[in-house]
């Protein structure tokens, strides 16, 4: 089958779209921050917006600070790949995580942002 130089140029549209459309598709799936936690703090005050925030050094010895708001959703891992919802405090210093975040960091140092999803990884036998 002989195409034209039309149809070859749709067919490369076509297929463009194939390819951003998977792309944009995964992307939300991908975690924004992962690493291991170095540290955390905890706020007292109930009417806090802010719960928490803990420290996390990614793969490349880069430290940011993660903001845990009352929207901010944890969840743990299981052994068999399922996650749970789970309180703050399961949040331990030496556990690995996965952060998916909202909006971008700031500008300080360490870098700052605010969490929307995190996942604490199982632990690597």
């Amino acid at each position: 089958m002989k195409l034209t130089p039309l149809q070859m140029i749709i067919m490369l549209v076509i297929l463009a779209g194939i390819a951003y459309g998977t792309y944009s598709a995964t992307m939300a799936q991908l975690p924004d921050v992962t690493g291991t936690i170095i540290g955390n703090t905890s706020s007292n005050n109930q009417s806090n917006i802010i719960r928490g925030t803990i420290y996390v050094e990614d793969d490349s010895h880069n430290n940011i600070s993660i903001i845990i708001s009352n929207s901010t959703k944890i969840y743990k891992e299981s052994s068999n790949d399922i996650l749970s919802e789970c309180k703050m405090s399961q949040l331990t210093k030496n556990s690995k995580v996965e952060v998916h975040t909202v909006g971008d960091a700031t500008n300080t140092i360490p870098p700052q942002i605010v969490a929307e999803k995190i996942i604490i990884k199982k632990k690597e036998k």
